[in-house]
């Protein structure tokens, strides 16, 4: 069932020009039009080409086009984006479990108690803010990066050196939590976090050709349920070794 997966989409539909068809299905993707549409539109496309002779570029136009126009047929917008409640949960859930716990073992490294300033909460906040931006409108960004990587490869960076100008602009501490607590309470949201992102969406969404079965589960689920707890781990070693060597 992997091999629908590791499958090339594109191998659907072998007489069309390659470049069109990852157009096709690249567009296709970005306005969520679900895999079996899209393996439904590729075995048209292929079955039009071998009969007329024709290019997929003379008999339906650009790839692109012509993919937003099957969508809007389809009854899928130009505005494709469709985060569930329980992504958006999920994500929150997990960047404040990491903050939270990244402040603590931080703190447990000092042997002291974690010291949550101003600054913090403001990281905390322009973060949570620039995610619910991207989970408002995920195609947008994701059309950004396809079409100007690295335009959208400086995001994330603005962002994160925004929030650093801010905590050190802001050093006033607000509280003092102790760091077990605030350590525990950050593990037990990453963990939620990790589970609702395990639970959500469990079913595939592989490009499919007519009549061919949907595996039940997509191979990178588990990769995205452990992706942030993983993140927040590569930055406690991080953390660590520059704490050794201060």
């Amino acid at each position: 069932m992997n091999d629908v997966f590791r499958r090339d989409p594109a191998n659907l539909a072998p007489s069309i020009d390659r470049q069109w068809a990852d157009d096709f299905i690249l567009e296709q993707r970005m306005l969520d039009v679900p895999g079996t549409r899209i393996g439904d539109a590729l075995a048209t496309i292929e079955s039009h080409v071998v009969d007329s002779g024709e290019s997929a570029q003379e008999a339906f136009g650009g790839a692109t086009d012509y993919a937003r126009e099957l969508a809007e047929v389809g009854g899928i917008g130009a505005d494709g984006d469709r985060v569930g409640t329980l992504t958006v949960l999920s994500s929150m859930l997990g960047l404040v479990g990491m903050l939270m716990t990244t402040q603590a073992f931080s703190a447990w490294l000092d042997g002291a108690d974690a010291r949550i300033s101003l600054g913090f909460l403001t990281v905390g906040a322009v973060a949570l803010v620039a995610l619910g931006v991207f989970l408002a409108r995920p195609t947008a960004f994701l059309r950004l990066v396809v079409e100007r990587f690295w335009l959208a490869a400086l995001v994330p960076f603005l962002v994160l050196g925004a929030a650093v100008a801010l905590a050190l602009v802001v050093p006033d501490v607000a509280f003092s939590v102790p760091t077990l607590l605030l350590g525990g309470l950050g593990v037990l949201l990453l963990g939620t976090s990790a589970v609702i992102s395990w639970r959500d969406n469990p079913e595939a969404d592989a490009v499919l050709a007519p009549g061919e079965a949907s595996p039940e589960t997509t191979p990178g689920r588990l990769r995205l349920a452990l992706f942030l707890p993983g993140l927040t781990l590569l930055v406690l070693g991080v953390l660590w070794v520059m704490h050794a060597i201060t």
